[in-house]
């Protein structure tokens, strides 16, 4: 997929949408569905973030219950649950910041939730 020249409105909430998979996928698929037929870019931006926090969540979920359920590797889930929130920060801001330069943004892992064209 190739991006055109991008606007200051269309990165703007392209990088809110990153900003925004902080709190959970509900933002960013939001912005997805709203921006999804007339722009490109911010939508495929959202649809990334929202995959990514879905995979975040889901890795989040399965960390708590290993820390709650499993008794021997118990604290892999306590360090899953510390480490997590430093890479979602982390990556949320990159794509944040990309999205503000109109560039693509990455994640290195993503739960298909949302279709992207990339």
């Amino acid at each position: 997929m190739t991006y055109l020249e991008r606007t200051s409105a269309s990165t703007g909430v392209a990088g809110l949408a990153h900003l925004a998979a902080l709190t959970g996928p509900v933002i960013p698929v939001l912005i997805y569905a709203a921006r999804r037929r007339t722009d490109s870019f911010t939508s495929t931006e959202a649809a990334k973030a929202t995959n990514f926090s879905s995979a975040l969540v889901a890795a989040m979920v399965l960390a708590a219950v290993t820390k709650m359920y499993v008794p021997f590797i118990g604290f892999l889930g306590t360090l899953a649950l510390w480490v997590f929130p430093v890479v979602a920060i982390y990556f949320s801001l990159a794509g944040f910041w990309l999205a503000r330069r109109g560039n693509p943004a990455h994640y290195p892992f993503r739960l298909k939730v949302v279709k992207t064209h990339d």
